[in-house]
């Protein structure tokens, strides 16, 4: 019968640069993968705008009417939670 053969040991240097190589695999992934999140929060924040838009037109209003009223709400909210 005939013995089974037996793998050959693979050296430090065939080990390290396997390792590398998946490092690299890894790291383009985890590149695109963020790159990806960028776009679709970008396009999140895109259509945002334009619901906000649309809502500013719908009711004539202008930045700076959005941004008062903001500022006036703000001490409001302060005040309740002092409360």
């Amino acid at each position: 019968m005939a013995r089974p053969r037996t793998r050959a040991r693979k050296t430090y240097e065939e080990l390290l640069t396997e390792n590398a190589e998946k490092l690299k695999k890894h790291t383009e992934a985890v590149s695109l993968l963020q790159k990806e999140r960028e776009d679709l929060l970008k396009a999140k924040r895109d259509e945002e705008m334009q619901e906000l838009y649309a809502y500013m037109q719908e009711n004539e209003l202008s930045a700076e009417d959005v941004i008062a009223s903001l500022q006036n709400q703000a001490p409001r909210e302060e005040e309740l939670a002092a409360s």
